[in-house]
């Protein structure tokens, strides 16, 4: 076949009757974007990234729709023209029966799964293209690190309450600290993955549905820990001194925290075209933010200073503290860097590595402390320098319910950036050091 053709004489071939592989292979080398008609109910679709697809075209209810039913290439990965005219033989046996080929294929996939890691895979796919919660990267971390090693294998109608029990005991045990958050959030996972077995009509049955919190992490105690100046003199110095566990990267990143009161998930996410460096602002959008409450975060000079060491840092990445290791899922560093971090320098052990360094902070008289008490620790300082309550509040982005809460993203600004600026005249001397 000439490789001569314009899109178009090919079009006119195939319309004239003139189809051959040869000819869909021409028509793919164009590189158009298009939409051709090959058979009847039969098209070749050529997306903007120049692959090709085979494409039935059928109705139901008077309604269109468009089922790919492959790759165009060589066998066995790719479908050729005869394997392509097969596929559509099968989807119009289905559609003449009465039946939805679409619907037909999606119920054949369902019929599939077998093992509850099969279901899982579905249903966080779903998560994410529903958009079911603002942060999914969390049932999808809660699920590889606690469900999946003790029941991800088994059988998705196999699973028992037995079963359901043994995984939240190995939850709870699973670490020297006790983890009733963890333990808490693996019980509701459970039961929603077990609930959307019943909804694709998998299984009927939901093994976690008798379980109450009690059996899980139970009640859990709202943590009040907050750092003292005094303690905060000690924990940097340490942090500094154990550069090649604790990264520079890190440490700003706990300067961060501790100055602008942000929470960590806003921290690690952020990209440098939410900064206005020239104005000193961070614009934290309603969609980033946890709350969904767009705030004007006042930048101190001292901020600044180390927004442009991290800028150096992040090399041309969009983001303040980029992915440290190549990911599909994300450009930035994950919610559990700063943790394990952290959680390293207590001589915990974290995920299945033991720690690097021994109880260098506890040996130091520091008591545990995660990277959420970081926050609670900017407030308490606030607190002690005489800053307004409402306006600490606002510089923690937290908004009351009712009229009192409905601030502008600017609200008490000025106050805040004498606020802020006072934390980080407080702080730089130790955090500089």
């Amino acid at each position: 076949m000439s490789t001569n053709l314009t899109h178009a004489e090919i079009v006119n071939k195939l319309k004239a009757g003139k189809i051959s592989d040869g000819l869909i292979k021409a028509l793919l080398n164009t590189q158009v974007m298009s939409f051709t008609r090959i058979d009847q109910n039969l098209y070749f679709r050529i997306t903007n990234a120049g692959s090709g697809f085979w494409v039935f075209q059928y109705k139901v209810d008077n309604k269109s729709k468009r089922m790919t039913l492959g790759t165009y290439g060589k066998k066995p990965i790719g479908m050729p023209l005869p394997q392509a005219r097969a596929a559509m033989a099968e989807a119009k046996a289905l559609l003449n029966a009465g039946n939805d080929p679409i619907a037909e294929r999606t119920r054949a996939q369902v019929i599939q799964f077998k093992t509850v890691d099969d279901l899982a895979e579905s249903w966080l796919q779903e998560l994410e293209k529903n958009k079911k919660y603002k942060h999914p990267e969390i049932p999808t971390r809660i699920y590889k690190q606690e469900i999946r090693p003790i029941i991800g294998k088994l059988a998705i109608k196999s699973v028992t309450g037995l079963d359901i029990q043994r995984l939240l005991d190995a939850v709870k045990v699973r670490k020297k600290t006790p983890r009733h958050t963890i333990a808490n959030d693996t019980l509701y996972y459970l039961k929603k993955l077990f609930k959307y077995a019943a909804k694709i009509s998998v299984s009927n049955n939901n093994p976690a549905s008798a379980f109450e919190y009690s059996d899980a992490g139970g009640r859990e105690t709202p943590r009040d820990r907050a750092l003292s100046f005094d303690e905060l003199k000690i924990v940097f110095p340490i942090m500094k001194a154990n550069r090649i566990h604790f990264s520079r990267e890190n440490y700003l990143a706990v300067a961060l925290l501790l100055t602008l009161g942000v929470r960590k998930g806003e921290l690690i996410a952020l990209r440098w075209d939410e900064l206005d460096l020239d104005k000193n602002i961070w614009c934290l959008t309603a969609e980033r933010a946890k709350n969904n409450k767009a705030i004007d975060i006042p930048l101190p000079t001292q901020v600044l200073e180390w927004l442009y060491e991290l800028k150096m840092l992040a090399g041309n990445s969009n983001y303040v503290f980029p992915s440290r290791r190549a990911s599909k899922r994300r450009e930035y560093i994950s919610d559990d860097t700063l943790n394990h971090a952290l959680t390293n320098l207590f001589g915990k052990k974290t995920g299945k590595l033991s720690s690097s360094t021994g109880n260098i902070l506890g040996d130091a008289g520091i008591e545990y402390f995660t990277v959420h008490d970081l926050r609670r620790t900017m407030r308490t300082l606030m607190s002690k320098n005489g800053v307004r309550s409402e306006v600490a509040e606002k510089c923690l982005n937290h908004v009351k319910k009712g009229v009192e809460g409905v601030y502008n993203r600017d609200a008490f600004f000025e106050e805040r950036v004498a606020a802020h600026q006072q934390m980080a005249d407080q702080l730089a001397p130790i955090i500089n050091k």
